[in-house]
């Protein structure tokens, strides 16, 4: 993309923003223009049409010239409702947003057979970052592109593993993608632009603020095939993106958790009113049941190298191992818990599971013991 198509896409989304005018319209005159680069043209031939109109070719001119004052990178990208690589999902929603701004190499993979979004709670449990490392180590082995929303939490667990992978992840988020919010996630983004993209309706710039993320959850449900709630409290965020999810026809599914801790009440609450429940990646409806081998950078030969470890040394186990990580599979334990649960005495169960810890299969998190 030039220079100056990303500087008409973010002065026309700036000026439209300002003055309030809909992505319905926005669209009609991105149609009208034939995209990106006939706009100036379009807007200055409409301008005389109404009052709306004609504030809006004065308000693109003054923002054009502020153009110059943002960063940007080779990687940076702007995309009309218009264009051929627009996510086709998207324009079966409501209110689809008429540009879409993206830092990344391509967004060529949200066109992809099967799309799944993965969000949940941004203070997650132990129990809903194994089980969102579970879900999606797996789709990653699929081939399937990989969406959440960039946050703390899951979110951020959901993007890591499909990084981790080599697979393909887009981050959507509720500010411009030369933004970087949560700034914890810095390098995490920087991984992401170069095996996905950030993606973003809002222009470079732009801040978060907390009317966007509501916004923004609705673009995480259009992009998709299923949304998948690994672990959300009441009151969540998440509940909004999946009443987005299900007024589309996407496929809504959650994964139940502990009635105890009271962390996966949303996910419940979205059982209880029809939401698939998953417990393998093969409980989501239409989810394709062949393995896909992607190009395989050092990333991905890293990646399968440790899970075909993983599996040769899970063939080599003592019976008391076997006990131990069938037990750890269900919850994270403590030396004596384990002990009990599996009828061995603290000496032997010690030396056990210093075992699996140098193979590999368990480590040591917050004083327990868990599944690797």
């Amino acid at each position: 993309m030039s220079e100056a198509q990303l500087k008409i896409a973010t002065a026309f989304t700036r000026a439209a923003s300002a003055l309030r005018i809909p992505h319905s319209e926005r669209a009609i005159i991105l149609k009208k223009a034939h995209g990106l680069e006939g706009l100036p043209e379009q807007l200055l031939m409409i301008k005389d049409d109404s009052p709306e109109l004609d504030a809006l070719y004065s308000r693109f001119l003054t923002e054009l010239s502020h153009t110059d004052k943002f960063d940007r990178t080779t990687d940076d990208h702007a995309i009309s409702i218009v264009h051929s690589d627009y996510p086709e999902r998207l324009l079966h929603t409501d209110q689809p947003p008429s540009i879409l701004f993206y830092r990344g190499k391509c967004i060529s993979s949200l066109n992809d057979p099967f799309v799944i979004t993965v969000i949940g709670t941004r203070n997650p449990s132990f129990y809903g970052l194994e089980v969102t490392k579970k879900l999606c180590m797996e789709f990653v082995r699929r081939g399937v592109t990989i969406v959440s929303g960039g946050a703390r939490g899951i979110d951020g667990q959901a993007h890591g593993v499909a990084v981790s992978g080599g697979s393909a992840t887009v981050a959507v988020l509720g500010c411009g993608v030369d933004i970087v919010y949560p700034r914890e996630h810095a390098s995490l983004f920087e991984q992401i632009v170069h095996s996905g993209a950030l993606v973003s309706e809002y222009p470079f710039g732009t801040l978060p603020r907390k009317y966007h993320f509501p916004a923004r959850n609705r673009i995480l449900a259009g992009l998709c095939d299923a949304v998948l709630v690994t672990e959300a409290s009441r009151f969540s965020g998440t509940l909004i993106t999946a009443g987005f999810a299900a007024d589309y026809g996407r496929d809504v599914c959650a994964v139940p958790g502990s009635i105890l801790s009271g962390t996966s009440r949303s996910c419940h609450d979205l059982i209880r009113e029809g939401a698939t429940i998953v417990e393998s990646i093969d409980d989501i409806p239409r989810i394709p049941r062949h393995i896909i081998y992607r190009k395989e950078s050092s990333d991905t030969h890293s990646f399968s190298l440790h899970c075909n470890q993983t599996e040769n040394e899970q063939n080599d186990l003592s019976k008391e191992e076997e006990c131990i990580l069938n037990l750890l599979a269900a919850a994270p334990r403590t030396l004596r818990a384990v002990s009990e649960h599996c009828h061995l005495d603290l000496r032997k169960t010690a030396l056990s599971l210093t075992t699996l810890q140098e193979k590999g299969l368990v480590r040591l998190y917050r004083g327990l013991y868990v599944r690797s």
